[in-house]
């Protein structure tokens, strides 16, 4: 398959509160038109603020477990009793045409899509935007969540800040510094495309 790929992958990665869907936004904003978002499944109800089919499709569980069974899923994960898959035909496809693909993932994803794209055809990033304190507070303000659904952030927030070394590119996002984030991501995305 290696040779068959000549497009390149942006994974990021970021833990709840990070800003990493206002990164996106950005991203799709100026340069929307020359990359491919990865579209995602998950069996957890949208935001109020999301559009269905942008970032996730969302299906049943009885459709999720349908596509596993398929063998339609690159890798998949469960967190906080929800499922999120990347689905082969949004990362595969377009990277054998030649295209940038971005694709927010969690932890059991990047470790499943190293293994499977070879390092020169992709880039990992790992947005920090500080303490746990600071993501809660930014959790908080965006949706209700339970304290059990609060404390699976936490300790998913635990694990991937250990993981952030094996980050390609880290893009700090702290408070009042979300003009730079873009533009560094930005940038980053840009020299990618050929």
């Amino acid at each position: 398959m290696d040779n068959e790929i000549t497009g390149h992958l942006i994974l990021i990665m970021a833990p709840s509160g990070s800003g990493k869907g206002m990164l996106l936004k950005h991203l799709r904003d100026t340069l929307g038109e020359k990359i491919y978002f990865a579209v995602s499944c998950t069996t957890r109800d949208p935001r109020p603020d999301e559009v269905i089919g942008e970032v996730y499709q969302f299906v049943s569980q009885d459709e999720f477990e349908q596509k596993v069974a398929e063998g339609a899923f690159l890798e998949w994960a469960e967190f906080s009793g929800h499922r999120y898959g990347t689905l082969k035909d949004e990362i595969l496809t377009p990277l054998k045409k030649g295209r940038v693909v971005v694709r927010e993932v969690e932890l059991q994803g990047i470790l499943a899509l190293r293994e499977i794209i070879p390092a020169e055809h992709r880039t990992i990033i790992y947005i920090e935007a500080g303490s746990w304190e600071v993501l809660k507070r930014r959790i908080r303000k965006r949706a209700p969540i339970s304290e059990e659904h609060l404390e699976l952030r936490h300790q998913r927030y635990q694990e991937e800040s250990k993981w952030k070394e094996f980050a390609d590119v880290i893009i700090e996002n702290n408070e009042g510094r979300l003009d730079e984030a873009k533009k560094e991501i930005e940038k980053l995305v840009e020299d990618r495309i050929k």
